[in-house]
């Protein structure tokens, strides 16, 4: 089993073998994760929590091995209007509920849900449920956070939140009086 411990900025030299990692957007959200690439290797993920991969995304890990995650099709329910501001109503409700969406001119996409779907025709919206890769709005503050961190105080790189690098802290210290 490969380990993967690094989302890559830079393409990998050029001579070396990438292996390939289809996961649904629910998995592609996990910091830890076991699976398959497509030629039957196993990959284990271990990234700083709050990552998120992205279809298209490159992992690399300390032995040298490195992969490129792709979204896979997975079950959607893609909301559709002739009137755009039916989609714009759409899009504010599906977000005051902090439900993923991908975002299209004509359409909008979020996991299958009975609930969602029955509100959003109330609105006016026709749903149809698709089968396609989901690749949902990463958010205000993605693209400003991604790759920054602060490893120079940081006592455990997995730990994410000031809160457990806090309480990890103050451990250390309890245990060393």
């Amino acid at each position: 089993m490969i380990r993967l411990d690094r989302i890559l900025t830079e393409p990998p030299p050029a001579e070396a073998r990438v292996h390939t990692l289809r996961l649904t957007y629910d998995e592609r959200v996990k910091s830890r994760l076991a699976a398959l690439c497509e030629d039957g290797v196993g990959a284990a993920i271990t990234l700083p929590r709050g990552s998120v991969l992205r279809d298209g995304t490159l992992l690399a890990g300390p032995d040298g091995e490195y992969v490129r995650v792709q979204a896979a099709p997975q079950p959607l329910a893609c909301a559709r209007s002739a009137c755009r501001l039916h989609l714009l109503r759409a899009a504010y409700h599906l977000g005051n509920r902090h439900v993923p969406v991908q975002i299209a001119q004509d359409h909008l996409l979020f996991e299958r849900d009975a609930v969602l779907e029955r509100m959003l025709q109330g609105l006016g919206l026709q749903i149809e449920h698709v089968e396609q890769p989901f690749d949902p709005e990463g958010g205000a503050y993605e693209g400003h956070m991604h790759g920054h961190t602060h490893r120079h105080h940081e006592p455990d790189p997995v730990s994410a939140t000031l809160g457990e690098q806090l309480s990890i802290e103050a451990h250390r210290r309890r245990v060393a009086q």
